[in-house]
């Protein structure tokens, strides 16, 4: 018996995944419990999480209300992703601009934030 082709998924679809699974983790959320939400099996959130399949609009909706969030933030904008060298210029510019305008405590609190970040940062490469 021959093996099925791998199916060729819009880029939608693998950034709907993303995003389903980013605000799930965001919001601390299991897949049982959002599967619980939804109505549907654990392992189907695993596929969509995955791509290996997308939701009909009637399911969007009850995920993003599992995830307490709008269907405009569940869904995927049309453009991809902000390249990394375009967020690298827009955290320049948001920094410098902190840098210029923020008081001693605001300062304070940034300082750990960042101390792990760089720490996250460096384990990553």
């Amino acid at each position: 018996m021959p093996k099925r082709k791998p199916k060729k998924r819009e880029q939608v679809i693998r950034r709907f995944a993303d995003r389903l699974r980013e605000l799930r983790i965001l919001r601390g959320i299991t897949q049982a419990d959002l599967a619980a939400e939804a109505e549907v099996s654990v392992s189907y959130i695993s596929e969509l999480e995955s791509g290996d399949t997308s939701p009909g609009i009637d399911l969007v909706a009850r995920l993003a209300k599992g995830l307490g969030t709008t269907l405009s933030e569940l869904l995927p904008d049309a453009d991809p992703p902000d390249g990394l060298k375009d967020l690298q210029d827009r955290s320049r510019r948001m920094f410098d601009e902190l840098l210029k305008t923020a008081d001693r405590e605001a300062l304070l609190t940034l300082a750990p934030i960042l101390s792990m970040l760089i720490e996250s940062s460096g384990r990553r490469q």
